[in-house]
C-alpha cells in the first residue's frame, strides 16, 4: 500500500509540532517494513530521505496555513495516488478527495482568543480565526480517523467538534531524549551560573510565552514569594524570542524584577540539560495543553516538576508532579515554598518523575499510529 505523510512541519525549527512529525516519520519507517511511503517535505529536509528504501520524497515548499495550501496542495497529494494520507496537524486541504488521517494536538485556539493572543491587526485576526474554526469543523468530520496526544484532547475534540469517540485514537507522545542527565564539577557549576547570571536556588520555565502558557502567574509568584519569604528565588525563563517575549520583557523592566527574573532566551539542549541539573524544579503553569512535553522532559532527567492542574497535565504527569490552581498565585507560592523546604519531597518527586517519563516512548507512538494505518487500509 502507498501511504503519504505531509511532513512539511518536519524539523525542530517547528518546535513541538516539528518534533512530533520527526518522530512520527522516523519511527514509522523503522517499524513498517511492508508499505511504501511518500513524504511531502520542505526542501530543507528533503535530502535526508532520498536514499531510503520504500520512500519517495516530494519536495513541497508550500507554506503552512497559506492559501496555496488549500488550492495547490490537494493536487500535489492526489497526483501520488495514495491509499492513505496522514496530515499531522489540523491544516488539511478541504478539497483533497482521498482517504486521510488527521492529528489534532489540541483545541487551544478555540479558547485562546482576543487581541492579546495575536500579533495581527484586528481585522486580519478575526478573518484567520473564522477560517480556523470553519476548517477545523469541516476537516475533522471528513477525516477517516483523528489521532490525539491525550485522553483530555480526545474528549475535547469529541465534545466541541461533535466527533464520535470511536473515530478518535490516543497515541501518547514522549520526552525527546535530547535533554540529558548530567553531573557538573564545582567550576562547571560556577561558570554556568555566571554565564546566565543566575544564583541558586532557581526554578526553570521552558517553552513559549503565549498568553495561555500563563507565565505571568509564575512571575507574580516569584515576586510575591521573595517579598514575603526568607529565601530569594530566581526564575530562569528559557524561550525563543517572539513578540510575546518582548511584551513580557517590558513588564519585567517596568516592575524592576530583573534581579529575580532572568530571561535567557534560546538555550541549546546541552545547556538546558546543565541548567536542569542545578535547578530546584521546573514549573509548568499553563492553562491549556495537549500533552505537556516540557514537564516530561524535566522528569526524564530527575528534575522535580510543579504543574498547574489544568487540561491534560494531571493525566500526563500522574502522581509525579506537585499541582496548583492555575488561577491562584498563592497556591503556586505555597508549592514553591514546600519544594524549597522539603528535600525528601524533592527526592520523591524526582524518583516518581523518572518512572513517569519512562511510561511514554516515540516507538510506541509510531506502533500505535501504524495500527491505525493498517486498520484503515484493510477496510
Amino acid at each position: 500500500m502507498r501511504i503519504g505523510i505531509d511532513a512539511r512541519l518536519y524539523g525542530l525549527e517547528h518546535a513541538g509540532l516539528g518534533r512530533y512529525v520527526m518522530k512520527l516519520v522516523e519511527e514509522t519507517l523503522k517499524s513498517d517494513k511492508k508499505n511504501e511511503y511518500v513524504l511531502f517535505l520542505n526542501s530543507t529536509h528533503a535530502a535526508e530521505f532520498k536514499n531510503k528504501k520504500r520512500v519517495k520524497v516530494i519536495t513541497t515548499n508550500i507554506p503552512i496555513y497559506s492559501f496555496a495550501e488549500q488550492i495547490i496542495l490537494p493536487f500535489v497529494f492526489a497526483k501520488e495516488k495514495l491509499d492513505l494520507l496522514h496530515i499531522p496537524h489540523f491544516n488539511a486541504p478541504l478539497i483533497y478527495p482521498g482517504k486521510f488521517i488527521l492529528t489534532i494536538h489540541d483545541l487551544i485556539k478555540h479558547d485562546s482568543k482576543g487581541p492579546e493572543t495575536t500579533t495581527h491587526h484586528q481585522g486580519q485576526y478575526l478573518f484567520k480565526r473564522l477560517g480556523y474554526l470553519t476548517l477545523m469543523n469541516i476537516i475533522a468530520r471528513r477525516a477517516a480517523k483523528i489521532i490525539v496526544p491525550s485522553k483530555y484532547v480526545m474528549e475535547d475534540v469529541a465534545k466541541r467538534l461533535r466527533i464520535p469517540l470511536n473515530k478518535i485514537v490516543v497515541t501518547y507522545e514522549a520526552a525527546s531524549g535530547t535533554i540529558k542527565e548530567v553531573s557538573l564539577t564545582g567550576d562547571e557549576k560556577i561558570n554556568l551560573l555566571n554565564k546566565y547570571h543566575l544564583a541558586q536556588p532557581f526554578i526553570v520555565y521552558t517553552g513559549s510565552v503565549y498568553p495561555h502558557k500563563n507565565v505571568d502567574i509564575l512571575v507574580n509568584a516569584i515576586e510575591k514569594h521573595n517579598k514575603e519569604k526568607e529565601v530569594d528565588l530566581q526564575l530562569a525563563l528559557i524561550c525563543s524570542r517572539s513578540v510575546f517575549w518582548d511584551r513580557l520583557n517590558k513588564k519585567i523592566e517596568q516592575r524592576n524584577l530583573g534581579n529575580w527574573i532572568k530571561l535567557l532566551g534560546f538555550v541549546d539542549d546541552e545547556d538546558v540539560s546543565r541548567l536542569y541539573s542545578l535547578a530546584l524544579a521546573l514549573v509548568h503553569p499553563s492553562k491549556m495543553e495537549g500533552f505537556g512535553l516540557t514537564g516530561l522532559e524535566a522528569m526524564s532527567v530527575g528534575l522535580p516538576v510543579i504543574s498547574s492542574n489544568s487540561s491534560c497535565l494531571p493525566e500526563i504527569y500522574g502522581d509525579a508532579a506537585l499541582y496548583f490552581n492555575a488561577n491562584d498565585v498563592n497556591d503556586l507560592v505555597s508549592c514553591l515554598e514546600t519544594v524549597i523546604k522539603d528535600q525528601d519531597l524533592r527526592e520523591g518527586m524526582s524518583t516518581r518523575g523518572y518512572l513517569q517519563a519512562r511510561k511514554y516512548s516515540w516507538k510506541k507512538m509510531a506502533r500505535e499510529t501504524l495500527s491505525v494505518y493498517k486498520q484503515l487500509l484493510s477496510q
